[in-house]
C-alpha cells in the first residue's frame, strides 16, 4: 500500500511539475461501470451444484487516467482501476481451502496501464510503446483470435501486457511489430493500494495477497505484420512465440504459432479468415501441437431501415487426441477471453484447468458454427442476435476429480447457444448494455442443464 501510495504521489507531482513548467498538453479522464452477473449452470452445468453454485453479483469498476503529451514525438500514459464485487446469491467468494466464504470481493487498486510512447526518434520509420499497454481497439492484433488479453484471472477489469512493442512503418499500408510481453500470474513489476485477500490454496484466486491473473507465470514473444495488397485484400502474416513457466498442476510448456489472417471486403461483402498452426513441447519432451482457425461471411443491407449486418462462419480448434503420446489441442496463447459468447469460456474450466488453472477462456477442442445478425431499430440503439452450435473435436476421458460426472467422455455434441446483446447510448458520457445468453448443451456432457447467463450495466465515462 505504502508503495503504491508513493509512487502515486511522486508521479502526480513529477506531472503537475512538467505541466506547469513547460506547458504540457495532458488528457484526463475518468470512467465508472456498474454491471450485475446472473449466472445459473454456467460453470459445470449443473452436475455439481455444491462445488459450483449459481452466482448473482454485482460488479464496480473505477478507471482514473491521465495522457500527458510531452511533445508530438514523445507522451505518456498512466491508468489505475479496481473493480470490487458483492454476491449477493448462493456462491460466496472461498478462500483458505474453502473454509472462509465471503460476500464482498474487495479487490486491490492496481496500475492498470503505464507506458510511454515514442513516435519515430531521428525521423525514421519506426515507434515504440513502453511499459504496460492493452491492445485492443486500434492495437489490437486481428480480432484478438490469439492476443487479446494478458490478464485473464482478473475478468475485465484489466486487460494489459508489460510489453515492449516496436512499430516498423516500411511503407504506407505496410508495416510490422515487433513485441515482447511479461506476465506473471500475480502482478509483480508495479505495487497495489490496498492488498486483496489472503488464500493458502495455490490453485485458489489470490497468490500472497494479490489476485491470480494468469494460470502461471507466461512470457512472450511475436512478430506480426500488416498488409494492404489492395484496396478490398488486407493480411496480417505472424509468429508468436509463448513460455508458460510451471505452477500448480500446470507444466512448463514452449510453443510455436505461425499463421495469417485475411479480410476481404467489396462493397456490402465482406470475407475475413485466420489459420494458425502450433509446434512445440513440455518440459517433460512431451510434444505438442495444434490447429485452429475460423472462417467469416457477411453482408450489410446498408439500404434496409434498420441496417441489418447478416454473418455466418465456422471456427475450428484441434482437440488432444487419446491415443497418441503427444498433445494436440489447441492453446489459445494470450486470448483468454469472450471471443464467440461468454457463457461457454466458464464450461471450459473443468476439462482445461490441468493447462490453465481456475481461469476461463481456453478455448481448445471446439467446432463451431456461428450466426449473428446485427440491427439497427434506432438511433444510438444496436441489437445483435446470435445462434452457435458447438462440438467438440475430440472426445473427453476425465474419469476422476470433482467434474468427472460433467462429461460422458463418449460424445461430441457440445450444445446450442443463443444469444442477445443491446448496446445503448443515452448520451456522449452514458451508455448501457443488456446481454442474455442460453445454452442447451448436447452429449459431450452427461447429466447436464440448460445453462443462462445474463448481464446489464450501465457506464459513464468523461
Amino acid at each position: 500500500m505504502k508503495q503504491l501510495l508513493r509512487f502515486l504521489l511522486c508521479f502526480a507531482f513529477l506531472l503537475n511539475f512538467f505541466s506547469l513548467s513547460f506547458a504540457i498538453e495532458n488528457e484526463p479522464g475518468a470512467s465508472v461501470r456498474l454491471r450485475q452477473e446472473i449466472w445459473d449452470n454456467v460453470v459445470d452445468l449443473g452436475t455439481t451444484p455444491a462445488a459450483q453454485p449459481d452466482r448473482n453479483f454485482f460488479r464496480l469498476r473505477i478507471q482514473l487516467w491521465d495522457k500527458v503529451n510531452f511533445n508530438e514525438n514523445l507522451s505518456g500514459y498512466i491508468r489505475i482501476a479496481t473493480e470490487p464485487k458483492y454476491y449477493s446469491g448462493p456462491y460466496r467468494l472461498t478462500l483458505d481451502n474453502q473454509t472462509n466464504r465471503k460476500r464482498f470481493d474487495q479487490d486491490e487498486v492496481v496500475v492498470d496501464n503505464l507506458y510511454i510512447d515514442i513516435k519515430k526518434p531521428f525521423d525514421l520509420p519506426l515507434s515504440f510503446r513502453i511499459g504496460r499497454q492493452d491492445f485492443l481497439g486500434p492495437d489490437m492484433y486481428g480480432e484478438g483470435f490469439l492476443i487479446l488479453d494478458g490478464t485473464p484471472g482478473d475478468g475485465s477489469r484489466t486487460f494489459y501486457f508489460n510489453a515492449i512493442k516496436a512499430k516498423i512503418e516500411i511503407d504506407q499500408g505496410h508495416s510490422v511489430d515487433l513485441v515482447y510481453v511479461s506476465d506473471p500470474k500475480t502482478d509483480q513489476y508495479l505495487p497495489s493500494l490496498h492488498p486483496a485477500y489472503y488464500d493458502r490454496a495455490s490453485g485458489g484466486a489470490y497468490i500472497d495477497h494479490k489476485k491470480r491473473l494468469n494460470g502461471s507465470n507466461e512470457q512472450g514473444f511475436w512478430i506480426y505484420g500488416r498488409h494492404k495488397i489492395v484496396d478490398w485484400l488486407n493480411i496480417e502474416p505472424y509468429y508468436v512465440y509463448k513460455k508458460e513457466d510451471s505452477y500448480d498442476v500446470i507444466k512448463e510448456s514452449h510453443i510455436n504459432t505461425f499463421g495469417m489472417r485475411a479480410v476481404f471486403k467489396i462493397s456490402d461483402f465482406s470475407l475475413r479468415g485466420e489459420l494458425a498452426k502450433q509446434y512445440g513441447k513440455y518440459q517433460d519432451g512431451t510434444k505438442r501441437s495444434g490447429l485452429g482457425g475460423y472462417a467469416f461471411a457477411g453482408y450489410e443491407f446498408k439500404n434496409c431501415p434498420v441496417k441489418p449486418y447478416l454473418e455466418a462462419g465456422y471456427v475450428y480448434l484441434s482437440g488432444d487426441k487419446k491415443d497418441t503420446s503427444k498433445d494436440e489441442g489447441f492453446d489459445p496463447l494470450f486470448s483468454r477471453a469472450p471471443q464467440w459468447n461468454e457463457l461457454l469460456i466458464y464450461t471450459l474450466i473443468p476439462e482445461t484447468a490441468t493447462k490453465g488453472g481456475p481461469i476461463p477462456g481456453y478455448w481448445t477442442n471446439i467446432k463451431a458454427l456461428v450466426t449473428k445478425l446485427k440491427l439497427n431499430p434506432i438511433k444510438d440503439l444496436a441489437i445483435t442476435l446470435s445462434y452457435q452450435h458447438f462440438w467438440a473435436d475430440e472426445k473427453t476421458n476425465i474419469t476422476s476429480g470433482t467434474y468427472k460426472n460433467m462429461f460422458s467422455n463418449d460424445g461430441k455434441n457440445r450444445g446450442d447457444l443463443w444469444a442477445i446483446i443491446g448496446n445503448y447510448k443515452f448520451n456522449k458520457n452514458l451508455d448501457g448494455m443488456l446481454q442474455i445468453e442460453y445454452f442447451e448443451p448436447g452429449d459431450f456432457y452427461k447429466n447436464a442443464r440448460n445453462a443462462t447467463f445474463i448481464r446489464w450495466q450501465l457506464q459513464y465515462k468523461l
